[in-house]
């Protein structure tokens, strides 16, 4: 199972080298059922994941309304990071979508990680691609039409489409359910056009 976390590591920083057997010692692995949320808002996020199988989603709640944040598929990480270094209460929620299977690294497999060779320039690395994740999504947020960001998924994650209910992909995109109806009635005619 920790093979494609492995596979993960190595693409993202080949020079990094920890003992497997040791790491596997502090990680631990959890499957998640549908519909369950791993932590609250105001929860400590007390763990960072890297997702084996499945789909997750942060996301607020605002007025009793939610509002989905990211998706987390296959081979990506997760959690309130910042909740997790520094004991603070997570800003965010995070819930499984389907079901899920998930790799959990605690305090101690951090640590592993920040002191094997290459451990620092890897975390560094994580970090750069979770701050580029949320500088696009801030920008397509401030910029794009709700229509350009459906076109955007449809082209870089089409697989999301089959995948995600409908009224949390609308979440996504920052627009009602009745409006992404509408949105992908509106793109089919234009690509049959």
């Amino acid at each position: 199972m920790h093979e494609s976390f492995y596979a993960f590591i190595q693409k993202l920083s080949p020079e990094f080298k920890v003992d497997i057997n040791l790491l596997k010692s502090f990680l631990k692995s959890r499957k998640v059922r549908k519909g369950e949320i791993l932590f609250h808002k105001g929860d400590i996020c007390d763990f960072v994941a890297f997702n084996y199988k499945g789909c997750l989603r942060s996301f607020v709640l605002k007025d009793d309304k939610e509002y989905t944040l990211f998706f987390h598929t296959e081979n990506q990480t997760f959690g309130d990071y910042e909740s997790f270094q520094k004991n603070k209460p997570a800003c965010f929620s995070t819930q499984a979508i389907e079901d899920s299977e998930i790799l959990i690294f605690n305090h101690q497999a951090m640590l592993l990680f920040e002191k094997a060779p290459g451990g620092q320039k890897l975390l560094r690395l994580v970090a750069e691609d979770l701050a580029f994740l949320l500088r696009d999504k801030l920008l397509s947020l401030l910029i794009d039409t709700p229509q350009e960001r459906y076109l955007k998924l449809i082209e870089n994650e089409p697989e999301l489409l089959q995948r995600i209910p409908q009224y949390y992909l609308a979440s996504y995109l920052g627009i009602e359910p009745e409006s992404l109806s509408r949105l992908k009635r509106r793109v089919n005619q234009n690509r049959k056009s």
